[in-house]
């Protein structure tokens, strides 16, 4: 087990993911959260969403998506 998170944490992608997740991991306000290049980020990217009864208790509604926004972001990205 201890070789195979080994093998894992000194991947190339994995090297790569778990930089950008140290730099930034104060900045991440939940999942999904994009940093583009130019240094901006989104969170929920297109998705509009309201909590019902009490955090803990109650539940998150989603009132939009938006799938195009994953499309605009990935054109912005390739734009840097």
């Amino acid at each position: 087990m201890n070789r195979l998170r080994e093998v894992l944490d000194t991947g190339r992608a994995r090297v790569a993911m778990m930089r950008t997740y140290l730099d930034c991991r104060e900045d991440v306000q939940g999942s999904p959260h994009f940093f583009l290049p130019d240094g901006s980020s989104s969170h929920n990217p297109g998705i509009t969403m309201r909590q019902v009864g009490q955090p803990g208790a109650g539940f998150l509604v989603v009132d939009e998506d938006d799938p195009e926004v994953y499309a605009q972001l990935v054109r912005r990205a390739v734009r840097q």
